[in-house]
């Protein structure tokens, strides 16, 4: 023991260690450690040298407490006060349950608390006594499960929504949720999701029964450098240069089948044949005409949608049904609603289905839904963009 005391003194603690422990003094070959540990300046290191002292000195000794008590501490140190690794966090409670066995129950609070483990914390706060941080504690669970549920209900609501087709109140609910909980990232990325899924007009691409379609929607389809339903950037053609409609229908009588293109003044004219189009011409059969003698305007009836136009511009195709889009499948039809969203009606039958689901009879869609007009039927429906 005289040599131990005498390694300790000059400083040669790892020596004095050994020493302690081959002189049947593990009590003192743990304090040693613990003071080899209070002079490494790296913490991991440190942090070995408790571990060791813990594991060294005897269970009911002071060394062992002071040695699991510094090394509780100093695991709380290195996990830091930012959000903890699944690793870290399972270290801390270890210190905390350590902490706790030590009877040391308001550091143990704190490490509980670092774990995020309101459970073990409130434990620890009523056996030290701390009725303030106690009742603090379970007012702020209280108002966490509150916000919890809360929140759960909201995006059950927004999942239900989706589900059956409602997405523009789907959205509202996130966005006002969003407002309601700013800190909730989830409900602000789902109103990002839906916004950047939703399907506007007048042009929509779909499949129709898995043939790919390019509708134009409305009454009147307007052809035009930069405005219009739709737009080819060619100099030769006006900002709006040509209007595609059906005919007026004789009095008291019903939609016209006929459809009608109008040039709408346009600097370069619209060419029939050569001819530029002095008035409203008839498509009939069908009609080939030039924008600006220079783009290309090929109209005829459609053979994928009944009573629609089929049209042909700059190599590009497009279906306008020009009055109701019917899609010939009961009596589902498309629109666009006020706020340019793209909405399906299906009228009474057949329902409209989706991952099993019976969606609602006006069903604002997204891209990427997938129709299906029987359970477990094909899609007769997919929104394409």
């Amino acid at each position: 023991m005289r040599a131990a005391r005498q390694a300790e003194l000059t400083g040669d603690l790892a020596r004095a260690v050994v020493l302690w422990a081959l002189a049947g003094r593990p009590d003192e070959a743990a304090r040693v450690m613990i003071l080899r540990g209070d002079s490494e300046p790296d913490p991991r290191v440190r942090l070995q040298h408790y571990t060791q002292a813990a594991a060294t000195a005897p269970a009911l000794h002071d060394t062992n407490r002071q040695a699991r008590q510094k090394r509780a501490l100093l695991t709380m140190t290195l996990a830091g006060d930012a959000a903890i690794s699944t690793v870290a966090r399972a270290d801390v409670l270890e210190a905390a349950k350590d902490l706790e066995a030590i009877g040391d129950p308001a550091k143990a609070a704190e490490a509980y608390a670092l774990a995020g483990d309101t459970e073990g914390e409130a434990h620890a706060l009523a056996k030290a006594g701390d009725v303030d941080k106690l009742e603090d504690l379970l007012s702020s669970r209280q108002t966490k499960e509150r916000g919890d549920r809360r929140r759960q209900e909201a995006h059950g609501q927004i999942d239900l929504l989706l589900t059956g087709g409602r997405r523009r109140d789907a959205l509202n609910a996130a966005e006002a949720f969003s407002r309601e909980q700013p800190e909730d990232a989830l409900a602000m990325e789902r109103a990002r999701s839906i916004a950047g899924r939703k399907l506007t007009g007048p042009v929509a691409r779909i499949q129709l029964r898995g043939r790919p379609l390019t509708l134009v929607l409305g009454d009147e389809v307007v052809v035009g450098r930069t405005e219009g339903s739709l737009t080819v950037p060619s100099n030769a053609i006006s900002r709006r240069h040509l209007s595609i409609t059906r005919a007026a229908p004789a009095a008291g009588g019903s939609a016209s089948d006929e459809f009608v293109v109008r040039d709408l003044g346009s600097r370069n004219g619209t060419q029939l044949r050569g001819m530029a189009l002095a008035g409203p011409v008839s498509v009939g059969e069908g009609l080939e005409l030039a924008l600006g003698r220079e783009v290309p305007l090929r109209l005829t009836p459609s053979d994928a949608l009944p009573g629609a136009l089929g049209i042909e511009l700059h190599g590009d195709r497009y279906v306008a049904p020009l009055g109701l889009a019917k899609l010939a499948i009961g009596e589902w039809r498309l629109e666009v609603a006020s706020d340019g969203w793209l909405e399906l009606v299906t009228g009474d039958a057949p329902a409209a289905l989706m991952d099993g689901m019976t969606l609602a009879a006006r069903i604002t869609l997204l891209v990427g839904d997938s129709i299906t007009s029987e359970r477990g039927g094909e899609p007769v429906l997919r929104v394409v963009g």
